[in-house]
């Protein structure tokens, strides 16, 4: 028995950990509910905590990053049985301000136990996250506008955010847009029922002032709204589409 406990200690033998999530695909602000399963090792051991992060691994500047965007500590303390298996059910709340899943971003939920006087174990699932219905709703109607999503991409300077970071959606022209805009960048701060919206107008230049603009980066015009759930459910994409029209026609000239 002091043998395997001196064994455990150093991993081998030790409990294992397996997370397993009802579903791999979400949308922020949507509840994420799983199962952590915990299989005792070769000895009885004490388990203080059990632990949950929500991690997004990005490139910023050529390099890899990660960052914790959420994370659940289960406070109970546990003890495992040699070769004993525990089920723990558990769910918490994607924060609405989650990075969706994109190209060159990666999401992830991090299981580890904490046991003292041993290496944790630990277990990592990756998750897809979607957008928020409301921003879906807006970058559909943009799309009727006239304007199409190609990257999302993380800004680190522009704005503000309790992350480090915020995610940009760019979205290039066409049509009539095509000839006095080089694209649309939105900014979106989800809640429950509604987004803040910073829609950035990035104008062409067509002359030598809209020239000497573009060269200060003084061509780009901020247009913040707030898109409601109640008011896409009763007027739909239309409005929504003519919506966006009004905020961008000032910015043309």
């Amino acid at each position: 028995m002091v043998f395997s406990k001196a064994l455990a200690s150093l991993g081998v033998g030790a409990a294992k950990v397996d997370t397993r999530l009802e579903k791999a695909k979400f949308r922020q602000g949507e509840m994420i509910q799983g199962k952590i399963f915990i299989q005792g090792g070769q000895a009885e051991q004490q388990i203080d905590e059990i632990y949950l992060y929500l991690i997004v691994q990005y490139y910023h500047e050529g390099s890899q990053s990660e960052y914790v965007i959420e994370e659940k500590r289960l406070t109970d303390l546990i003890l495992i049985a040699p070769r004993e298996i525990k089920e723990i059910p558990f769910e918490f709340q994607l924060p609405y301000d989650s990075p969706i899943s994109s190209y060159g971003s990666t999401l992830y939920l991090k299981t580890g136990l904490d046991i003292k006087m041993a290496i944790d174990p630990g277990d990592m699932d990756g998750i897809d996250v979607e957008p928020h219905s409301i921003v879906d709703s807006v970058l559909i109607a943009a799309e009727r506008v006239g304007f199409q999503l190609y990257s999302v991409e993380y800004d680190f300077e522009h704005y503000f955010s309790r992350h480090p970071f915020v995610q940009v959606y760019k979205l290039k022209p066409s049509g009539r847009y095509n000839q006095v805009l080089d694209g649309l960048e939105f900014v979106f701060t989800a809640q429950e029922d509604s987004v803040d919206v910073i829609m950035n107008v990035d104008r062409k230049a067509v002359c030598f002032m809209s020239s000497m603009e573009e060269a200060l980066d003084l061509d780009r015009r901020l247009v913040p709204f707030t898109v409601k759930q109640a008011d896409v459910d009763a007027g739909g994409l239309v409005e929504l589409q003519n919506r966006l029209e009004e905020l961008i026609t000032p910015h043309l000239e």
